[in-house]
């Protein structure tokens, strides 16, 4: 059985730090680069603003990555966030290394395994 836990995703702050850090650019570096004071990059970083959708966008533009990153994490970052079973982490990184036909094959026992589970508790 899938033990799933949901966590709340990192904030748009914390995302924001991470990606700057990871890139190696400072607060006053990227704050230069989309033409706003380095403070109003401090408080998103901190959570305590939030910059409009515009500037949202000139962040993710500069930092050369999608707004859904900035906002949502990595699809590594939510992945991680959301399954709770090592094991089971670790078996769908394998999957992906698969080819195609077989990844199609696994996706087919799982949607099968899951209906079968789904239609217990109902009948239950």
């Amino acid at each position: 059985m899938f033990h799933l836990l949901i966590i709340t995703f990192m904030s748009f702050g914390d995302n924001l730090r991470k990606i700057r850090a990871d890139k190696d650019i400072s607060q006053g570096e990227l704050a230069k680069m989309i033409d706003v004071h380095a403070t109003h990059i401090s408080r998103y970083e901190r959570n305590l603003t939030s910059p409009t959708i515009d500037v949202a966008k000139r962040i993710a533009d500069a930092l050369e990555v999608s707004t859904d990153s900035l906002i949502y994490g990595s699809n590594e970052q939510i992945v991680n966030s959301k399954l709770n079973d090592e094991e089971l982490l670790q078996l769908f990184s394998k999957v992906q290394l698969l080819g195609n036909e077989d990844i199609t094959s696994i996706k087919a026992m799982l949607r099968a395994f899951v209906f079968q589970k789904d239609i217990q508790k109902q009948l239950a």
